[in-house]
């Protein structure tokens, strides 16, 4: 006689199974704070704040998803330090202080690409 569960795996590893695809997770967290939809983490995951609605998650989803494709690309990456910006393959990388800055600023150049391509603002 088989076992049925009573939870799915990604519902299990506190992953969205709805927005997640089958390289990126997207883990539903309530560590981060209010004004932050989410993050995309180098490591080609990312979480999303529990407390959004439907909607937001999937904007947030969306715009952290160019942010991956960003590092997939080569045009962005960060450590504990810096964020290193390189808009075309051929330009010299921009290494920017990640304490000089506000996360998710929509004047920084690596957000203000993916906001003219979304046409979400985060509030």
């Amino acid at each position: 006689m088989g076992y049925k569960m009573k939870s799915s795996i990604p519902k299990l590893l506190g992953m969205n199974g709805n927005l997640s695809t089958a390289t990126v997770p997207v883990f539903e967290v309530s560590k981060l704070p209010k004004s932050i939809w989410g993050v995309a983490n180098m490591d080609k995951t990312i979480y999303v704040n529990k407390n959004l609605t439907k909607k937001q998650k999937k904007d947030a989803v969306e715009h952290e998803m160019l942010h991956i494709e960003q590092f997939r690309n080569g045009s962005a990456r960060y450590d504990n330090k810096n964020i290193y910006w390189k808009p075309t393959p051929t330009s010299k990388t921009q290494v920017v202080s990640r304490n000089s800055i506000k996360p998710g600023a929509h004047n920084l150049p690596w957000e203000s690409v993916i906001y003219k391509k979304t046409k979400t603002y985060a509030t």
